[in-house]
């Protein structure tokens, strides 16, 4: 007996027959949606951008410097008679102190520390001639560093008062910087090189004055941009001298102030007994005095407790 073929399927397995023509796709069915264009990455300037930077830079330090000007006092903006304290007031305050520099400030009187160098360099404001003894030292200021220095402490310059503490040239222009006019004492280029340096950084050329009768420390003030005045024998140095030397101010003794004031430099007058004979200078065009108590020459406005 012969078996059945089995019988062909009349449809494929997605329903269609085995003799139906293969549908034709859809063109628009195989068609990509369109890919937006790809927008070109925009240009960074990097000069123009540089420049930009530098003119806002140099716009903001503009403005500092003007407004800084404006704030800041100067040797010029100095209204005579102005008074300077002689190692901040030594016969008032303990000589070189801290709390003498403070007291300087408040009052209106400008601080005249004089300056040197210890064992390590370090510029600092102590008198050698009278340091050891207002601090006890046993040994002199060269032989001293930093640390040691700033250790001791000033013995007061009155009974009954508060001893004081030392401090460096750096320390000062810091603390006191722009609020007043420096007068320091400098004797020799070694100490002046590094307190200009303080004083230039600080872009405090404008409010200091060095004290010397040395011309190498007055020309470095001048070639630093600070002004300087002549400390020795004015009897003995003409004022065309002087000015050349790079001086712009002199000190001389109060009674011979006023033969002076003809002069192109300003004019300081030492020994000044009250503030009657410093009101009697300042007429006759003297810029100001040094004194080691500058409340005898010029009593304070400001009212204390």
């Amino acid at each position: 007996m012969s078996k059945k073929k089995p019988s062909q399927p009349h449809q494929d397995r997605y329903g269609r027959g085995m003799n139906d023509p293969l549908p034709t796709p859809d063109p628009e069915s195989n068609e990509r949606i369109p890919v937006p264009d790809r927008p070109a990455p925009k240009k960074f300037n990097a000069p123009l951008w540089a420049g930009a930077i530098v003119v806002l830079l140099v716009a903001g330090v503009l403005v500092f410097n003007f407004v800084k000007s404006d704030d800041q006092l100067t040797v010029d903006s100095l209204n005579p008679p102005a008074v300077g304290a002689l190692d901040g007031g030594s016969s008032v305050y303990p000589a070189n102190s801290q709390l003498a520099f403070t007291e300087n400030v408040k009052f209106g009187y400008l601080p005249a520390p004089t300056l040197t160098a210890l064992g390590d360099g370090t510029i600092v404001a102590a008198n050698p001639q009278t340091a050891a003894k207002d601090m006890g030292l046993k040994q002199g200021l060269d032989e001293l560093d930093a640390e040691e220095f700033l250790d001791q402490t000033i013995k007061p310059a009155r009974k009954d008062t508060s001893p004081g503490e030392p401090m460096t040239w750096d320390q000062i222009v810091d603390e006191f910087g722009g609020d007043t006019v420096f007068m320091p004492a400098i004797d020799s280029a070694e100490v002046a090189t590094p307190a200009l340096k303080t004083i230039t950084e600080a872009g405090l050329e404008d409010s200091t004055l060095v004290r010397t009768d040395d011309p190498e420390v007055a020309r470095a003030a001048a070639d630093a941009g600070v002004g300087a005045m002549f400390t020795g024998d004015v009897t003995a140095s003409g004022n065309e001298s002087l000015s050349g030397a790079g001086y712009t101010a002199l000190a001389v003794e109060a009674e011979a102030a006023e033969k002076w004031t003809g002069v192109d430099l300003d004019v300081w007058a030492i020994d000044v007994k009250d503030k009657k004979q410093l009101d009697k200078l300042a007429d006759a065009g003297v810029t100001g005095a040094l004194s080691a108590n500058p409340y005898t020459v010029l009593p304070s406005e400001v009212k204390t407790d």
